[in-house]
């Protein structure tokens, strides 16, 4: 369990770069809003609509508190989707169900007849449970999965593995809202400036950059998820 920990360390470090980004911007809300003119814009932008303008009050702040309301909202379904176990996690378990191309039997005694059933082929030798479920679809399948699932144990997933995914998704959950921060800031930004007349809005190349990194976070998450599958489990 100690190679986890450089792993949940990290989840730990992005944790820590999301407080001080909100702190942040918090901080830089509160400094600039004495500064400001009379008239500030609340609204920028970004489809060429014109710039909304009123006087300067409390409806400034609202900003960072959406912000802060939708990272804590963000966070609360990325711990619902951490805590949900992953389609893998049943991979083996059913593998090995639907290898399962026949009746096993309960004993030795049953595996030893059947042998010689179909050595002398008498047909006499077969178990009678075999033949009542010889024409029944459903018989089949309710003693396979029954009998089956008895005999064969599922295979089950390592507490490593386990605790690798649920910092690999925690990564995730914590690299989309340091992006998120940022997207965020720089709205915030972009208003103090240009309600101080040093900008005409935001900067379109570095926004929709980090819209296009926030995209690419989820083939990122595929990637590290097939690294890691391929290791023990």
């Amino acid at each position: 369990m100690d190679l986890l920990k450089p792993k949940k360390n990290s989840a730990r470090l992005l944790a820590l770069f999301n407080a001080i980004l909100l702190c942040v911007s918090w901080l830089m809300m509160i400094r600039a809003y004495p500064r400001l003119p009379a008239q500030i814009p609340y609204w920028l932008p970004l489809a060429g609509q014109d710039v909304l303008r009123a006087p300067k009050g409390p409806l400034f702040f609202l900003y960072p508190l959406f912000q802060t309301l939708f990272l804590a909202a963000f966070y609360l379904a990325g711990l619902a989707w951490v805590k949900k176990p992953e389609r893998g996690d049943h991979q083996e378990t059913l593998m090995n169900k639907k290898e399962l191309t026949g009746v096993l039997p309960e004993n030795k005694g049953e595996v030893a007849g059947k042998k010689g059933a179909s050595d002398s082929g008498a047909a006499g030798s077969v178990p009678e449970n075999l033949q009542a479920i010889e024409g029944s679809a459903e018989g089949r399948r309710a003693l396979i999965s029954g009998r089956g699932e008895a005999l064969t144990p599922p295979a089950e997933i390592s507490p490593v593995y386990r605790a690798a995914l649920i910092n690999l998704k925690k990564e995730l959950v914590w690299l989309w809202m340091i992006f998120f921060n940022l997207v965020f800031i720089h709205i915030q930004r972009s208003l103090i400036w240009l309600a101080h007349g040093l900008s005409f809005g935001v900067n379109k190349v570095y926004f929709f950059t980090l819209i296009i990194i926030l995209l690419l976070l989820i083939p990122y998450y595929r990637f590290r998820l097939s690294l890691l599958n391929r290791g023990p489990r």
